[in-house]
């Protein structure tokens, strides 16, 4: 059985100390990829950071929508997504690094799990784009104990989705996993870690993606993500922690930048 694993921090663009420590864990830790917002102004920032730490990482875009949509949704999601894309291809354009090679979406707003679904429109962008998506093929492990996926309407719309992307040739990860938790369900450090030990005996076979928010602790952090600013810093920890490099090589499992 072969076992793959992207190994990514989202939310980079976002803070500049954030920005700084994914860059340099790209460059001497287990995490082999970054997703970046480009709507916090820090595209740029974040993708000069990795010229100097990383130049062949290719970043991610993640998509951002605002959390208050019209009535119906927006009809202009695809443009939405299209200026994104093309601030993120500017940026890294700039310092000659690779440019975006897959999309994914910030708090699932794309996958319309308590609303308008985008999928259809996001699933039709990377065709186009020869973009890979981060769509989980399954939700074995993204889904634990959610009864938000474990409805059969959702059910039955990931799997439509799910089909048509792979008819579409974009490429999606099997599964996807992370702690969806803030500080109060991470508990401490030595729980968080145990959390993450245990997606790594889980993971099936294929390529699959496990996403951190990695960052250091600092006052804008603090004030800035109030309930959730110790799961983030447990986070960072965790990517230099030798007992979760240990763990990765003892399953076997092959750390890769894309999937």
């Amino acid at each position: 059985m072969t076992r793959s694993l992207v190994l990514t921090a989202d939310d980079a663009g976002t803070d500049p100390d954030a920005d700084r420590e994914i860059a340099a864990l790209l460059a001497g830790s287990p995490l082999t990829a970054v997703s970046v917002i480009t709507t916090e102004s820090g595209a740029e920032r974040a993708v000069g950071h990795l010229a100097r730490s990383a130049p062949h990482v290719a970043p991610g875009v993640h998509v951002v929508l605002p959390a208050q949509a019209p009535p119906g949704g927006f009809d202009d999601v695809a443009g939405r997504i299209a200026s994104q894309v093309e601030a993120l291809r500017r940026a890294t354009a700039a310092v000659g690094t690779p440019a975006p090679d897959r999309l994914d979406s910030h708090q699932g707003s794309l996958y319309g799990l308590t609303g308008r679904s985008y999928l259809p429109e996001a699933i039709g962008f990377c065709a186009r784009q020869g973009l890979a998506f981060r769509l989980p093929c399954g939700l074995e492990l993204y889904g634990d104990g959610d009864p938000v996926l474990a409805a059969a309407e959702v059910r039955a719309r990931h799997a439509g989705a799910v089909a048509a992307a792979d008819a579409a040739g974009v490429r999606m990860p099997r599964v996807i996993a992370t702690h969806r938790g803030g500080d109060a369900e991470a508990r401490d450090y030595a729980t968080l870690r145990d959390h993450y030990l245990g997606l790594l005996g889980r993971l099936p076979e294929g390529t699959s993606e496990i996403f951190l928010h990695p960052a250091p602790d600092t006052p804008r952090l603090r004030e800035q993500c109030a309930t959730w600013w110790r799961k983030r810093t447990w986070e960072l920890r965790l990517l230099s922690d030798p007992a979760f490099t240990r763990e990765i090589e003892r399953e076997g499992i092959d750390l890769v930048a894309r999937w």
